[in-house]
C-alpha cells in the first residue's frame, strides 16, 4: 500500500470516528435535556392546544461534514461529490446552510441503501 493510500485510509477512519463522537455527544445531550421536572398545571378548564408542526432537525456544518465523510468512507466518494454538485457546490463549505437537511437526507439514503 502506498503512503498516500494509507494516509487516505487513516484520514477516512479518523473522520468516521469523529462522526461517531458527534453522534454520541448529540445523543447524550438529548438524553439529559429531558431530565427537567415537568411544569405543574393548575386545574383550569381544558383548552385544546394546537399541535406544533414537527420540527425539522437543523444540522451544523460539522454534522454534515461527518455524514458526508461516512459516505465517502463507505467507498462512495463519487456519489458524495455528485451530491455536492447537485446542490451547486464544489466543496461542502459552499453548500448553503438551508440545504443541509436535503443534503443529509440524500446522503443517508445513499448510506442506507
Amino acid at each position: 500500500m502506498s503512503k498516500m493510500s494509507n494516509l487516505d485510509q487513516v484520514l477516512d477512519e479518523m473522520i468516521t470516528a469523529g462522526q461517531k463522537m458527534i453522534e454520541a455527544a448529540t445523543a447524550l445531550r438529548e438524553m439529559f435535556s429531558d431530565t427537567a421536572e415537568p411544569e405543574r398545571t393548575e386545574s383550569k378548564p381544558s383548552v385544546k392546544k394546537e399541535e406544533p408542526a414537527p420540527e425539522v432537525k437543523k444540522y451544523s456544518f460539522q454534522e454534515v461534514r461527518g455524514i458526508m465523510a461516512s459516505l465517502a468512507g463507505k467507498g462512495k466518494k463519487a456519489e458524495a461529490k455528485a451530491l455536492l454538485t447537485k446542490f451547486g457546490a464544489n466543496r461542502l463549505s459552499e453548500v448553503k446552510e438551508e440545504d443541509y437537511v436535503a443534503l443529509v437526507a440524500a446522503a443517508e439514503e445513499l448510506i442506507n441503501g
